[in-house]
């Protein structure tokens, strides 16, 4: 038997040591990693309640599909059409605001609804769009 039994049990203790101290490590790298997870999940923002459309008027409907469409930033011409359904709409941008007018068909008997959309800019996640009043702005519908 040759070697240093005193030698070798410091070898064993200092293996133990470099060990111990990698797993210590790796814990606090852990602690800080789930802290920073936990953190960021409770100071996202929350997410605006979704609106049931199966209770909102045609104008309400297009409102809040045009405010959701301009949440990305944009605006184009597939989702006003999509935000205004069955109605003819016109698109009139200005310096501050996008203008939205659309016209809904009459119903057989009754007079159809006209509604301008006035959208401000810039178009982000906090635009917010409001209802307007009925028969408002009902001139440059005749367009898509």
């Amino acid at each position: 038997m040759s070697g240093d039994p005193g030698r070798r049990t410091r070898l064993l203790a200092g293996g133990c040591v470099w060990t111990l101290i990698g797993a210590l490590f790796l814990a606090v790298v852990g602690l800080l990693l789930a802290s920073a997870m936990v953190t960021g999940f409770f100071d996202r923002p929350q997410e605006p309640p979704k609106k049931d459309f199966g209770t909102a008027s045609g104008a309400e409907v297009t409102r809040l599909k045009l405010q959701d469409a301009a949440a990305d930033g944009t605006l184009g011409s597939e989702e006003i059409a999509e935000a205004a359904g069955t109605g003819r709409w016109h698109r009139a941008d200005a310096d501050t605001q996008i203008r939205i007018t659309v016209a809904y068909p009459d119903a057989p008997g009754a007079p159809g609804d006209c509604y301008r959309f006035d959208i401000p800019l810039p178009l982000d996640q906090d635009t917010r769009v409001a209802l307007p009043t009925p028969g408002r702005g009902c001139e440059g519908t005749g367009g898509n």
